[in-house]
């Protein structure tokens, strides 16, 4: 049993990413950038107007309105010291003007314009190259095209973009006592929830899993699953057959069919089963079957562990400070991860425990939406104290 900074750090020795490929910038959201984004032009191109009004040469108090520039036209003629052209916001500033001029702060008397003295120079003029001068690296890669940086690879007129490939996932359930919700239940079978756990997290970072199972508990069924999901995956993970019990298989599959085992358990609550293997370039990760205890092992050590794989260079879980509501329980010598519900009140983060810390429990992960952790050097927090807490994606 390691510590689970042991466990990261071997985490992310075993992560890789899987390649690049060019697609469509309509296709990208969610994708993670794999090249570095550099301005092809200066930004703007040229002297823009940020307001609708008169460009002129500051210096005078009235001009002769000569004509005018809209948006994406040409700017035409310089204008001469006595002369000004009304330019549309996002115009052409026409050489030879220095200022632009709110056109609601000018008067216009027959095509003389009054321009109000209290303009400065340069007022309302967006310069060539303010923003941006060609060449300039402005996007690192490593980072997911999001509600920010979507449209500002339109802005830039990026058509195709270089991105990381997703890793192909596989993943299955063991257990003779899992049932599919549409099955009648029977006394001291589950009904399939791990499944679920992994579809909303995985796809939260973009993955779409390949489902196999649920794998009954024998050997040769864990065994030949494995076989079967190395032909065409990456990733392959399994829930269940972990721990201690007569029927858990993967250990023993690992340990029999050439994977070279590096971790099988770490000291966290829940969640102490988490087997790691590789095999031929394929990485395995067996987490426990409790779905309390899977979804806690989950966002902490797996869902880091596909940012990296996709490429993210910031993949590790974001650490908030949260103001504990009520008691959070723990036990020196294991990292504790509480169940929580956060909310934020005054600007804060605070978290409640949500009634049950059982592993065996898992109904009240409807209202959880954060984790708490408390190190191993730690008893029970109190309320009213600070602890650091991870959502849950």
């Amino acid at each position: 049993m390691i510590s689970w900074q042991e466990a990261k750090a071997i985490l992310n020795s075993l992560t890789t990413t899987y390649g690049t490929e060019k697609i469509s910038v309509r296709e990208s959201w969610g994708r993670t950038l794999a090249e570095d984004i550099t301005v092809p032009r200066n930004y703007p191109d040229v002297h823009k107007s940020a307001v609708d009004g008169y460009a002129f040469k500051h210096g005078r108090k009235t001009y002769r309105l000569t004509g005018e520039v809209a948006a994406g036209a040409k700017s035409g003629p310089s204008v001469k010291e006595d002369e000004t052209i009304f330019v549309m916001t996002g115009g052409t500033v026409p050489f030879g003007a220095d200022t632009v001029a709110r056109v609601e702060d000018c008067e216009d008397q027959d095509g003389v314009i009054t321009i109000p003295g209290t303009i400065p120079a340069g007022d309302s003029v967006n310069l060539a190259g303010e923003e941006a001068k060609k060449g300039d690296a402005v996007i690192k890669k490593g980072v997911v095209i999001d509600k920010g940086l979507y449209p500002a690879l339109f802005y830039l007129g990026k058509a195709e973009i270089e991105v990381y490939k997703k890793p192909r996932v596989a993943a299955f359930v063991t257990g003779d006592e899992i049932l599919e919700v549409e099955e009648k239940f029977a006394e001291g079978m589950v009904f399939d929830t791990n499944r679920r756990i992994l579809e909303s997290c995985l796809n939260s970072v973009g993955i779409t899993p390949d489902f196999f199972g649920p794998i009954g508990d024998t050997e040769a069924e864990v065994a030949n699953a494995f076989k079967e999901m190395c032909k065409d995956h990456d990733i392959i993970i399994s829930s269940g057959g972990v721990s201690m019990g007569k029927y858990d298989f993967v250990k023993k599959v690992f340990k029999e069919h050439d994977f070279e085992l590096f971790i099988e358990r770490t000291r966290i609550k829940p969640g102490s089963p988490l087997m790691v293997a590789k095999r031929d370039n394929k990485l395995f990760l067996g987490m426990p079957g409790y779905p309390a205890a899977f979804l806690t092992n989950f966002v902490f050590y797996a869902v880091p562990l596909f940012r990296k794989a996709l490429g993210v260079t910031d993949f590790e879980n974001k650490i908030h400070k949260a103001i504990l509501k009520t008691e959070m329980k723990a036990r020196k010598g294991r990292m504790d991860i509480d169940r929580a519900t956060a909310t934020v009140e005054n600007g804060r983060y605070h978290a409640a425990d949500p009634g049950s810390q059982l592993t065996s429990h898992f109904i009240n992960f409807a209202s959880v939406n954060a984790l708490v952790l408390i190190d191993e050097d730690s008893n029970s927090l109190p309320a009213g104290s600070e602890a650091d807490m991870i959502l849950i994606p």
